[in-house]
């Protein structure tokens, strides 16, 4: 049997359509700062200022144990962003791309890869410098200035010798017309967002070959089934786990949504599925429900989107 109507939604991914999110990374505190940062577990950890621009032969690299993830949030129902994936994320040396290229056809796929590339610890040093250089990475974490109601708004994690930044800001926000934009301030933040959206063109030699990225996680939302459009009749496929969607995950606002994260011998047997399917596709478990998924990969750092 199948759930009751289903309100009308979108599938539609909303990559790269607004303002994207970049990468930032931590190091020493700029002359600007005022204050060291927070450590983990709350502890505040003094740090050495370092002048501004590329780190000399004589800075020792920050790329051990450096960690990043950006990504952007906006006041929309969950259904409209899940698929948004982090735009940028730096883990273990790799860079992993999320602003993903969506093909122009209807239905699109269900699952969209984003890519993964090695970034050399010359190219984590230069973006350690560009942050110090924009006054980032002192004791102020909101760059937001005054951002308009319903704003995309971006968000930073930089982990960087032990010591983790929590920055936000807004992508939109400009410095006065022919000027640079001071330090530390939210046209700074957005100017340093830009640059990192565009890391591939900005740092070229320092990333490696690109391939699709293998998740170790899937976050699933599975909600009410997708009506047919402009006389295109949805396929169905076996849904491939035990789980019935009755008992997949949490209820996420009701119980017509259900958020899962997947991992493990669930993931090796769910995402060759999802990779032929598309975003009319319906899936009927073992006790005939019928429901529709949205689908995205988990970066390495990220938190449960069900919580």
């Amino acid at each position: 049997m199948s759930h009751d109507d289903r309100p009308a939604r979108s599938l539609a991914r909303w990559f790269g359509t607004t303002s994207l999110i970049l990468v930032l990374v931590a190091g020493c505190v700029a002359a600007a700062s005022t204050a060291s940062p927070t450590a983990p577990g709350g502890s505040s950890s003094p740090t050495t200022p370092v002048p501004s621009g590329s780190p000399s032969p004589s800075v020792p690299s920050s790329a051990s144990g450096f960690y990043l993830r950006a990504w952007q949030t906006q006041a929309l129902a969950p259904q409209h962003t899940f698929t948004l994936l982090p735009q940028a994320t730096i883990s273990d040396g790799k860079y992993i791309d999320g602003i993903v290229a969506v093909p122009a056809i209807y239905p699109g796929p269900l699952w969209v890869s984003p890519s993964v590339q090695t970034i050399s610890a010359k190219g984590i040093d230069a973006i350690v410098a560009e942050a110090r250089k924009q006054g980032l990475l002192g004791s102020t974490s909101d760059f937001t200035g005054a951002p308009m109601a319903g704003a995309v708004m971006g968000h930073i994690q930089v982990i960087v010798d032990g010591t983790t930044y929590d920055l936000t800001g807004s992508p939109d926000a400009v410095a006065t017309a022919g000027a640079t934009p001071a330090p530390g301030t939210a046209a700074a933040f957005a100017a340093f967002w830009q640059k990192l959206t565009e890391l591939a063109m900005w740092l070229p030699d320092e990333l490696g070959q690109s391939s699709a990225y293998e998740p170790e996680s899937l976050a699933v939302l599975a909600l009410p089934p997708t009506a047919a459009t402009s006389g295109i009749k949805p396929n169905e496929v076996a849904w491939p786990l035990a789980t019935p969607f009755s008992k997949l995950g949490t209820a996420m606002g009701n119980d017509a949504y259900r958020c899962a994260v997947v991992t493990g011998a669930d993931l090796a047997k769910l995402l060759p599925v999802v990779q032929q399917s598309n975003q009319l596709t319906r899936f009927v478990d073992r006790a005939k429900v019928t429901d529709s998924l949205l689908v995205r990969a988990m970066v390495p750092g990220e938190s449960n989107p069900c919580a």
